[in-house]
């Protein structure tokens, strides 16, 4: 059983839960993700583990409510419990021997880049973030990152919240400063880290993104969240999900992952239609 131990919303748009997984929770690292059914006849859909607690045995998960999975998710109160949550999948990212790193997280993409930046400032490294969002009433976790980053950069597109602008213009402005990184973390849209990995290959330093794909059954044979990474051909379920980012062909991934948008318009209709049906 899988239960749901506390839930909350962090902005209209993005919830958080709690869930009661001691198995997972006593092994997963930054980077690495679960596969959840909230329901026994629903679709399997890959998050990444935005924290974990070993003590109580809790995995926590942030989600973004925009097609008819996550809304069947967010359906579920505390009290209640998931059908299926399987992990923790995927490679953990890399952390060790890092000196000085810039971690970078793009809207929800934050809830992944948290955890990564809290286990850097756990081992001692220089950790400075920068976060980016739409507009002041989408930011997440900015008092999370506060505790674990020696310098925190907030980006919103439209200045209703900490600097007007782009992530890749706090980076560029930091990197002009005289902070020499031993790598650059970038985590978010995949058109956000695109731009990153342009921006740090002028400078040579070292990118590793996180990539998310389509992704049907986490172990690599269905092949659905295939990428191209230096020529080859990678499974982002289990060869990744971090990747160089400067080898990553992004038009491919966007191309791909922009496939199924008319599908997932008609499964998001069928949700809403059904919620409006039970008076939800």
């Amino acid at each position: 059983m899988f239960t749901i131990r506390e839930k909350k919303h962090l902005n209209p748009t993005v919830g958080k839960m709690v869930i009661e997984a001691p198995l997972i929770a006593r092994k997963a690292e930054p980077g690495q993700f679960i596969i959840y059914r909230a329901f026994p006849d629903s679709e399997r859909v890959p998050l990444t583990i935005a924290d974990t607690d070993r003590d109580n045995g809790t995995v926590t998960i942030v989600y973004q409510i925009v097609g008819a999975s996550t809304m069947e998710l967010d359906r579920l109160n505390e009290g209640d419990s998931l059908c299926d949550f399987v992990g923790p999948l995927g490679r953990p990212t890399e952390t060790e021997g890092r000196h000085k790193v810039c971690v970078i997280g793009g809207g929800v993409g934050c809830a992944i880049a948290y955890p990564v930046t809290k286990k850097l400032h756990e081992q001692g490294c220089v950790v400075h973030a920068i976060t980016g969002f739409r507009n002041r009433d989408l930011v997440i976790l900015e008092e999370e990152f506060r505790k674990v980053s020696d310098e925190l950069c907030i980006m919103t597109d439209d200045g209703s919240y900490g600097a007007k602008g782009v992530v890749t213009a706090a980076l560029e402005e930091l990197i002009q400063k005289g902070n020499v990184y031993d790598e650059v973390i970038a985590i978010g849209p995949l058109i956000m880290m695109k731009f990153v990995c342009l921006t740090t290959k002028k400078y040579g330093i070292k990118t590793t993104v996180s990539m998310n794909p389509i992704m049907i059954d986490g172990t690599g044979m269905c092949g659905g969240c295939r990428l191209t990474v230096g020529g080859e051909t990678k499974f982002a379920c289990v060869d990744g999900p971090d990747f160089d980012g400067h080898l990553v062909d992004f038009d491919e991934a966007m191309k791909r992952g922009s496939m199924y948008r008319d599908f997932e318009a008609h499964a998001r209709e069928a949700e809403c239609n059904l919620l409006a049906k039970e008076g939800k």
